[in-house]
């Protein structure tokens, strides 16, 4: 299910660069007061309230207006935020350019991940000093030339914002489907090519997500149509290059669902995936016989969530059927249906089950174990499972590509805060673990950082784990930045960053609150802050808050928190609660005018997440969402010095969530902290992606944390 977060694609690493923030315009109608020399003044947004009444409870809005993209007021609002913030950070430029250099010299010019092996060929993905982006290429094993599959470089010539979805090659690997988006709202025009003479095939201008899947004959690509509501809702059979017209196979009239299409590992069957946040439903398809009809595994049915992985007919379902952290299950597929289902694996107490890969000799389970990541190798024809031993107190693990079905050594990428990236490589026999390459990190010395895991306790005795890491010669009180995300059951994985190593480098320890609504402990962490659990998420946030000032590691004064998207929500959430407890905010496209948001299915996400945040048409829903939804609940206080991003072309959060808080935090705060605004003109929601330019981006948020938490120390 599509979330407000960002997403990725097979064997690719984003790629693309935003549009700078433009001048004011010189046709503003927003009511900006004359500007002191030494001072700027920051823009006021008009207010033209809209009253509604829902279930008896009255909610205004005053800056309704600025969802209207026709009116020019709105764009002339933002070019003026994007002033103002410019004007105010413009004295941390030298900060900023130093801030810059650091990252860059972390980052190896010339780089290239290990290979990864498919159908007769070695796939590569490469950087090169200098450029954005990637390169594809390939090689046939054991001998021949290196030929390009893809150079996103020249592909992204002429836009100012480039990013790859759904990047597929044909079982015959002659051929490759990929979606392109250049402006960030996600809707992707899908090209496909000859690999060999990089000649054009065809292009499906339709706005298409980023599933797609080709079935045996290479001849025959499925992709997805997006509707208003940016839901992938139709499911499409293609004839590229054929001249015949696509043919529409499925269609899903419930908006809370969205469908998505893949090829099984071992390329006998496709799927029709189409799910819920809650449920799920599968429908297969001999991969040989693209006209055949759809065939349905499990028929939905409400709360049951299940995926299938092949072997050949035999089928491994990983479902929460009668299992509140699922299970994995097996069955053999017959004519008319498939066996019975029978227990393959399940979970150990403290362990809850998120994934399940098939090959030819093993069955590999992901999934977590005492709120960290872990994965578990089972023999296919019995024997003990056997699980793998991680380094770090906390760290992200998981399963990486692995095409081949009948591949006995499993890829797996492994980091940590004080581990750069690793690409690994598992013998699932031998029970051995090899390094394939760590990434390369100048100037990076791991034994001069502290990595801790411990807990603080939520106001109903919950253990609420903390992910720390600090200079070993920094010990607290001190600044400290303190991240969050808790929503959609997505778990927070301390994994390692070059963005945070100039903060380390400055004596800033960084902490990730692994909040309920995360999944770090299965779903019931994840149900103990949605619907009308959520406030655990905010309280949990500021209970490690808390505790991290009373354990000594940071002060009121030095303590800046961070969240992104949902993650916007959360310190949005928190600091309405308890601005006195912190002393800087950033939230990045944050999602933060719940209630309206979520009353209109018209917008991309709504109706499919009503099952996550609620539904504002149900009372005791609304109630909920009433009681914590940043926009309506700004109030007079004094808020601390805040930064917030936006993207012009965002689909997952409206540009017009964050820029209507900023001007209802700007007409109601009673401090006069610092408060701007930033909207990426020409990108969406993952906003600026290109490797270098990210890092431009990234600096100002640095520049602007570094700046506050030095102005917050006590003098003297």
């Amino acid at each position: 299910m599509r979330s407000r977060r960002s997403h990725g694609a097979w064997i690719l690493a984003a790629a693309a660069a935003a549009a700078g923030c433009r001048p004011p315009s010189p046709t503003t109608t927003v009511d900006t007061p004359a500007t002191p020399a030494a001072k700027p003044s920051a823009p006021v947004a008009a207010r033209e309230p809209v009253t509604t009444v829902r279930h008896g409870r009255t909610f205004v809005d005053a800056y309704a207006w600025l969802r209207n993209r026709d009116d020019p007021r709105t764009r002339a609002y933002l070019d003026a935020e994007n002033a103002f913030a410019a004007k105010i950070l413009e004295p941390l430029t030298p900060l900023h350019d130093a801030l810059v250099a650091e990252m860059r010299a972390r980052v190896v010019g010339d780089d290239r991940d290990p290979p990864v092996r498919h159908g007769g060929f070695d796939y590569v993905t490469r950087r090169v000093a200098g450029t954005e982006y990637w390169v594809v290429e390939r090689t046939a094993v054991g001998a021949g030339p290196v030929q390009v599959v893809l150079d996103a470089n020249l592909r992204a010539r002429g836009h100012d914002y480039y990013d790859v979805g759904g990047f597929t090659v044909s079982p015959d690997h002659q051929r490759l489907a990929w979606g392109e988006d250049t402006s960030g709202d996600e809707r992707y025009r899908v090209l496909v090519i000859d690999i060999a003479t990089g000649r054009s095939i065809d292009e499906l201008d339709e706005p298409a997500g980023a599933s797609m899947a080709w079935s045996a004959d290479s001849r025959t690509l499925w992709t997805t149509r997006l509707d208003e509501a940016h839901r992938e809702y139709q499911l499409w059979r293609n004839e590229p290059g054929s001249g015949g017209a696509p043919v529409l196979s499925r269609e899903e009239d419930d908006l809370r669902f969205s469908l998505s299409v893949a090829r099984s590992r071992d390329d006998r069957w496709l799927q029709l995936v189409i799910t819920s946040a809650l449920t799920s439903e599968v429908h297969i398809m001999d991969a040989k016989r693209p006209k055949a009809a759809w065939r349905v595994l499990e028929p939905r049915r409400q709360g049951i969530e299940y995926d299938v992985e092949h072997h050949g007919d035999r089928l491994f379902m990983r479902t929460n059927e009668g299992a509140p952290e699922f299970e994995v299950r097996e069955a053999v597929l017959t004519k008319t249906g498939h066996t019975p289902w029978r227990r393959f694996a399940t979970p150990a107490a403290g362990e809850t089950f998120t994934g399940v890969d098939v090959f030819a000799d093993h069955v590999v389970v992901s999934g977590r174990a005492s709120g960290l990541p872990q994965i578990w190798i089972h023999p296919l024809e019995g024997g003990a499972r056997h699980a793998i031993t991680w380094p770090d107190a906390a760290y992200q693990a998981y399963v990486d590509d692995n095409p081949e079905f009948h591949s006995k050594q499993l890829r797996l990428g492994y980091s940590s805060p004080v581990s750069p990236p690793s690409t690994l490589a598992f013998a699932m026999d031998r029970k051995v673990l090899t390094v394939l390459e760590q990434d390369p990190v100048p100037e990076f010395d791991a034994s001069a950082l502290v990595l801790e895991r411990f807990d603080a306790t939520a106001d109903d005795g919950t253990a609420i784990p903390i992910t720390l890491v600090r200079r070993r010669d920094a010990p607290g009180p001190g600044p400290l930045v303190l991240r969050g995300y808790g929503a959609y059951g997505s778990s927070s994985d301390a994994d390692f960053s070059r963005g945070d190593l100039p903060l380390l480098d400055r004596g800033i320890a960084i902490a990730v609150a692994h909040v309920r609504g995360g999944g770090e402990f299965g779903k019931a962490w994840h149900d103990g802050g949605k619907l009308a659990a959520k406030v655990n998420s905010f309280t949990d946030f500021i209970r490690v808050a808390e505790a991290l000032i009373a354990r000594g590691d940071t002060r009121t004064d030095q303590l800046a928190i961070m969240g992104g998207s949902a993650g916007g929500l959360l310190v949005g959430a928190s600091v309405n609660m308890r601005p006195d407890l912190f002393a800087a905010v950033v939230a990045e496209v944050p999602f933060v005018d719940v209630i309206n948001t979520m009353e209109d299915a018209t917008l991309p996400l709504t109706a499919a997440e009503w099952e996550e945040w609620g539904n504002p048409e149900v009372a005791a829903q609304l109630a909920v969402m009433a009681g914590y939804s940043p926009y309506d609940n700004v109030a007079p206080r004094e808020y601390p010095a805040m930064l917030v991003t936006a993207g012009y072309n965002d689909p997952r959060v409206g540009y017009w969530e964050p820029a209507k808080w900023v001007a209802k935090l700007r007409a109601t705060t009673t401090g006069d902290a610092p408060l701007l605004l930033r909207t990426q003109m020409g990108s969406g929601h993952s906003g600026t992606t290109g490797r270098y330019s990210a890092l431009d981006e990234h600096a100002w948020v640095l520049a602007f944390v570094v700046e506050q938490l030095e102005a917050a120390r006590p003098k003297g």
